[in-house]
């Protein structure tokens, strides 16, 4: 599968790059890897993408539902650190990033998602402390996050979670992972189009199911970190 992508240049070590990225049953029995090759066409790249599913780049991404976000930030690896692809579909091992001339070749190891750290820990149990009663619940979530509010949606407390733990906020944190994937557990007829403020805004979902959820969550953390 091959895909269009732009790329426009931010700073020396950040350029903006657009991709659109579907992935098919028929895909996912390939090879999980993800190669980009793109052309310097004046101050911008434009090139493809290949999927084979089962100094820094920053740019957008479809993601495969309407909550995923576009943000895609590819992070160079250090000494013997591999790289890092922060994609809409989750946190995986960059295997090669080159720019070469006027050309940028990406591969992205799609069955590499990479593991927790304790900073996931941390970000669910901040959020659990936001949500410690009913009075300061959002029962009424529409993913709009106010700065300072006076209740909290479990959505709202997880980005406010991540701000204070990793001074940014990523959708596929793999503590925000964690957690979706237990929703998809849990969640049944509760859930539809987006997960956490389906759940959260139930008339059967109560602060206990929430709190049971992040618990579960976090239990799944701490045993990827062993």
């Amino acid at each position: 599968m091959r895909k269009d992508v732009r790329k426009s240049s931010l700073i020396a070590l950040a350029l903006l790059l657009g991709a659109t990225f579907a992935f098919s049953g028929a895909v996912r029995s390939e090879p999980n890897t993800v190669t980009c090759v793109l052309d310097r066409a004046g101050t911008e790249f434009t090139g493809a993408c290949e999927i084979h599913a089962s100094r820094n780049w920053l740019g957008t991404m479809e993601g495969r539902q309407p909550e995923d976000p576009t943000r895609f930030d590819v992070i160079f690896g250090r000494d013997s650190n591999p790289g890092l692809a922060k994609t809409p579909f989750g946190w995986f091992r960059l295997e090669a990033a080159r720019l070469e001339g006027g050309r940028l070749n990406l591969t992205i190891l799609g069955n590499k998602q990479l593991p927790p750290t304790t900073d996931d820990i941390r970000i669910i149990q901040r959020a659990m402390a936001l949500l410690s009663d009913v009075k300061v619940w959002n029962k009424d979530d529409d993913r709009n996050c106010p700065p300072n509010p006076q209740k909290w949606s479990v959505f709202c407390a997880l980005m406010q979670a991540t701000q204070e733990v990793s001074g940014g906020v990523h959708y596929r944190q793999p503590a925000l992972q964690a957690v979706r994937e237990v929703v998809n557990e849990v969640g049944g007829t509760r859930v539809n189009k987006h997960r956490l403020m389906d759940y959260n805004n139930h008339p059967d979902t109560t602060l206990n199911d929430i709190h049971n959820m992040l618990r579960m969550a976090q239990t799944r953390l701490a045993e990827r970190l062993r």
